[in-house]
């Protein structure tokens, strides 16, 4: 194993909890937003979470990619698109859709969600260069 593998190798491991606390919220936000008078303070809360696992979320997809290219390990290469196809196909769309609803819900949010929005897509072209 060489360095990138190591690097990569942790981020992996991360993930197993980012992920789920990254569906955990955004299974409550989605879940909130669907209310008729949805709790905005709630939602605020949820929101503030979802930053923080988004920050984990950009921050260990750029370390894959700065290191994908020089390892060696075919499995942690494999493991890694996998975790990369999920965000793109299901975790980014389906939190980039609910971000827009709670932009319908709460005008105020307007600022903070669209910068949301930036985030997720400075994920989605990550993780798109990574794939393609």
């Amino acid at each position: 194993m060489n360095e990138s593998d190591i690097e990569i190798g942790r981020v992996l491991l991360q993930f197993d909890q980012v992920i789920e606390e990254h569906n955990s919220y955004l299974e409550e936000l989605e879940n909130l937003i669907e209310l008729p008078n949805a709790e905005t303070d709630r939602i605020h809360r949820i929101l503030k979470r979802m930053r923080r696992t988004r920050k984990e979320i950009l921050s260990g997809i750029s370390n894959i990619v700065k290191h994908i290219a020089t390892s060696n390990d075919k499995k942690i290469k494999e493991e890694a698109l996998g975790i990369m196809n999920y965000f793109y196909v299901v975790g980014i769309k389906d939190e980039e859709n609910a971000l827009r609803k709670v932009m319908e819900i709460d005008f105020s949010l307007k600022d903070d969600v669209e910068k949301d929005i930036e985030i997720l897509e400075k994920i989605k072209s990550l993780v798109m260069q990574f794939i393609y």
